[in-house]
């Protein structure tokens, strides 16, 4: 299966206090319906530190339920230790996941390349499904060095990476990596998919998918359509919105997908929800951002 498009970082559905399988299930039916290319569950986006090992296994299953195999489901597996990060694999293996996302570890060895290394190579020869390597450090404070992401490339089960670190320069570095075997770069940051997708990448996965799953699906749509005028006025829309909302994190994308009819829920403690004046901010942002984009409609 061929990894690119389109792809939401899905929200993990808290209803009640509890991981709901049911919203996880109806909320991706409505974005497949949008018509993005792919889905990962458990990204950063999706508050993977704070679920319990059966509420991964129950949400998970229900993703696959959900997804046709016309579409891919990426599972977040990362942990800090390599036992662990093995274990979340081969669950996520026998709940149909297609590949897996490997957030670099970080607590003990941020900036520890050798570790790094280790890691992710003793992963890639013991994963029952392939890995796309995950570097984001706005949460982990620690960018993987290009030259290892080009080294650990050469392993047939490391398959891609997922780049949040809002950096052009390592995009386009990546993109060359990419280029160069079978390998994929996708762009997390969602400033970045316009210049990432039209310099070669293989697409973004972003958490502003949740909410403006549409915005993202008429840009990939313009630049296979080399409608550049078009695309990138979508990118203007997706940064100013991002600019807005951005640094309200989890609870403004919740926030949102809640108006929106989505089943967001609420974040998980110790992430707590919007008040209602931050709450009605960020959802005017948004109508704004959308309101850019008329054509879509």
């Amino acid at each position: 299966m061929r990894f690119q498009g389109i792809v939401p970082a899905c929200v993990t559905p808290f209803i009640d206090g509890r991981a709901s399988p049911e919203a996880m299930h109806a909320n991706i039916a409505r974005w497949l319906d949008v018509g993005v290319h792919g889905f990962l569950v458990f990204g950063s986006t999706g508050e993977f530190m704070y679920l319990d090992a059966d509420e991964r296994r129950a949400v998970l299953q229900a993703a696959r339920e959900a997804i046709p195999n016309t579409h891919f489901l990426l599972a977040g597996c990362g942990a800090e230790s390599t036992r662990q990060t093995l274990r979340n694999l081969e669950w996520a293996a026998e709940d149909g996941a297609d590949a897996a996302l490997v957030v670099t570890p970080a607590y003990y060895t941020r900036g520890n390349a050798d570790a790094q290394r280790r890691h992710f190579l003793t992963l890639a020869d013991r994963s029952p499904i392939p890995i796309l390597l995950y570097t984001v450090p706005a949460f982990t404070a620690y960018d993987l060095p290009v030259p290892l992401i080009e080294e650990l490339a050469q392993h047939p089960n490391i398959v891609g990476v997922k780049d949040s670190s809002g950096d052009l320069k390592r995009v386009v570095l990546q993109i060359h990596i990419q280029e160069e075997g079978d390998f994929t770069l996708f762009a997390g940051s969602p400033n970045l998919a316009y210049p990432a997708l039209i310099m070669g990448a293989a697409g973004s996965i972003t958490a502003f998918a949740n909410i403006a799953p549409e915005m993202f699906v008429s840009l990939w749509n313009a630049v296979q359509e080399k409608d550049l005028v078009r695309a990138a006025a979508l990118q203007r829309a997706i940064t100013q919105l991002h600019g807005q909302i951005g640094p309200m994190g989890i609870p403004a994308i919740k926030a949102i997908l809640n108006h929106r009819g989505y089943q967001g829920g609420e974040p998980r403690l110790p992430l707590a929800p919007l008040d209602e004046t931050s709450a009605e901010r960020v959802i005017a942002a948004w109508r704004q951002a959308m309101g850019i984009c008329e054509w879509w409609e």
